[in-house]
């Protein structure tokens, strides 16, 4: 009996000294707090919110909203999602499984704003502040089609009135190219261009995942200001929007370009097959010389590319073309970060499985992204697109080797710092 006690004091004093590392590897995960990779409202994600999430009645499930999304924290487990639409007064738990993925469903009020506001908790008792995801919802009786071309014919209306800020106001913050290319290319085509006239005819019109995709041919007629010549060209092309609290906000554009055709590489995201060879308008913002010239297969854009290799435990950052040494977990300081059998990225980095290799891809997929703090079955060979919050900005990422066993990795890459998905 003596022998026994003495054993199990001495296993008491030795243990914590044994197993320090795994003790405070298992504090700092518990400490770490919960976050949402995904949040979908049935089929629109809410990943490009402008300043709410809207909907109208055809995108409803039966008169409901199905919501669907994932919770995660560090290496723990997520024990609770809530939901309130009361402004906090009440708050009703979703269905969890052990992945942290969950369902929640309710049939809105036509017209009621609702003030949604989620968090998730984790089994430690650490919880998301429920002021970092609260926004509004709400479902308004109004045809999407006919507020999508509404909302065109202003932006047609605006661009050959030469108004700027009136257009801008019609775009969203969400836009898929660069936004600040648009606005800085309004400005060129203004100062370049004048007697603007444009007749376009909606052919046929696409929702898609809470997108309108106008497609539209278009006969177009400038004055260039250099030259003093009238330019005409006539093609075929695409704009898409997605309502707002504020009504619908353009999201994005096609080439060849109706609005900002001085800087079509940062602002298409990507080329109207059907206008493939035709004779478009281009206009050069530095001398202003206006002409007509073929529209290729790609909107060609500036774009950074390399060879990366990382170690156990080393991020890069796409950014700032940098390599950092980090601890386990996800990814802080870089975008992508290997350890042993998994390829961590960071908070806000959503990421998709594209064919290989990157170099015969031109453009990063619109959509699609995974928010999940890892590359999903990472191995020598897989091919990835990367979308990078805030911005957003986009990366292609190849994977040219990857020691499971040692978290050594090595990849080749394209990265678009303008904000664009053109490489």
């Amino acid at each position: 009996m003596k022998s026994l006690k003495t054993l199990i004091l001495l296993l008491i004093l030795f243990l914590p000294y044994a197993n320090a590392h795994a003790a405070w590897w298992e504090f700092g995960r518990e400490s770490s707090e919960p976050y949402f990779t995904s949040l979908q409202f049935n089929s629109l994600d809410s990943a490009r919110l402008d300043e709410g999430m809207v909907l109208s009645p055809e995108d409803l499930q039966n008169g409901s909203i199905v919501v669907r999304g994932q919770a995660q924290v560090g290496r723990g487990n997520i024990g609770l999602v809530e939901i309130s639409i009361d402004e906090g007064k009440t708050w009703e738990a979703a269905k969890l499984d052990d992945r942290g993925m969950f369902t929640w469903e309710f049939r809105p009020e036509i017209g009621h704003d609702y003030l949604f506001q989620i968090r998730a908790v984790s089994t430690t008792g650490v919880s998301t502040g429920a002021e970092e995801n609260d926004f509004h919802l709400l479902v308004l009786s109004v045809n999407g089609t006919t507020e999508a071309k509404e909302t065109f014919r202003k932006m047609l209306n605006a661009y050959m009135h030469k108004d700027r800020s009136g257009f801008m106001d019609l775009v969203s913050n969400s836009f898929e190219g660069n936004i600040s290319a648009l606005e800085d290319a309004l400005t060129d085509d203004f100062r370049w261009l004048d007697s603007i006239a444009i007749q376009a005819n909606i052919t046929r019109v696409v929702s898609n995942h809470g997108v309108y995709e106008l497609y539209f041919t278009y006969n177009r007629q400038v004055r260039s200001m250099r030259s003093g010549q009238f330019l005409k060209d006539s093609a075929a092309s695409v704009v898409g929007f997605r309502r707002s609290v504020k009504g619908m906000k353009l999201v994005r554009m096609s080439a060849p370009l109706l609005f900002g055709v001085s800087d079509t590489a940062n602002i298409a995201t990507y080329v109207t097959g059907q206008a493939v060879g035709q004779n478009v308008l281009t206009l050069d913002p530095t001398t202003g010389n206006a002409s007509l010239g073929s529209q290729g297969e790609t909107a060609s854009a500036t774009s950074t590319s390399g060879t990366q290799f990382l170690a156990l435990n080393q991020s890069y950052n796409f950014d700032t073309d940098s390599v950092a040494n980090e601890g386990p977990g996800p990814a802080v300081q870089g975008d992508v970060k290997p350890e042993v059998g998994v390829v961590f990225t960071r908070n806000g980095v959503g990421s998709q499985r594209i064919p290989c290799p990157i170099s015969s891809t031109s453009s990063a997929p619109a959509g699609g992204y995974i928010g999940q703090p890892y590359l999903l079955n990472a191995q020598a060979g897989s091919c990835f697109a990367l979308e990078m919050l805030p911005g957003p900005r986009y990366a292609l990422v190849e994977v040219v080797s990857y020691n499971a066993a040692t978290g050594d990795m090595t990849f080749r890459y394209k990265y678009q710092p303008s904000g664009g998905r053109n490489f």
